[in-house]
C-alpha cells in the first residue's frame, strides 16, 4: 500500500476541498470540506506511521496523531497540532457534525459556516504538510 495509499488518499482529500470550496450549497461545502480533512490526516498517519486509523471524528484523528508524535518524540509539532485544534475548536466540531447532520439531520449550515469550515480545511492541510516536513527531515 505505502506510498500509493497515501496519494490516494491525499489526491480525493484534495478532490474534497476543490468541491467543497466550488460548492453552492453550504451543507454540502461543510460536508466535502470535513471529508477532505479527514482523508488528509489519515493519509498524513498512515504516511508517518504505516498505520491505518479508523474513525471519521477529526478532533480524535488529530488526537491520535498527536500521540503518536509524541510517542516519536516530535513533542514541538505535537504542540503545533494541539493549538490548531484549540484555535479551530469550535469549526471543527460543527465539520464533526456535519459527518452525519448534513446528510440525516435537520441542520443547515449558512454560507459563513461553509466559509470557516472550508478555511479550516485549507490551513489544517497546510499544517500538516508541515508536519510531515519536520516529522521527515526530523
Amino acid at each position: 500500500m505505502s506510498g500509493v495509499y497515501v496519494d490516494k488518499l491525499k489526491s480525493r482529500a484534495r478532490a474534497f476541498l476543490k468541491e467543497a470550496i466550488s460548492a453552492e450549497d453550504p451543507d454540502l461545502a461543510v460536508f466535502f470540506a470535513e471529508q477532505s480533512m479527514q482523508l488528509y490526516i489519515k493519509a498524513i498517519h498512515y504516511e508517518l506511521f504505516g498505520e491505518i486509523i479508523r474513525g471519521h471524528r477529526l478532533r480524535e484523528l488529530l488526537a491520535i496523531l498527536v500521540k503518536m508524535l509524541e510517542k516519536n518524540g516530535f513533542n514541538d509539532v505535537a504542540n503545533s497540532v494541539l493549538d490548531f485544534v484549540d484555535r479551530y475548536r469550535r469549526v471543527l466540531i460543527l465539520a464533526e457534525e456535519a459527518y452525519t447532520m448534513s446528510r440525516y439531520g435537520e441542520i443547515s449550515y449558512s454560507v459563513e459556516e461553509a466559509r470557516s469550515v472550508v478555511e479550516v480545511a485549507k490551513n489544517l492541510i497546510e499544517l500538516l504538510d508541515e508536519v510531515v516536513k519536520v516529522v521527515k527531515l526530523g
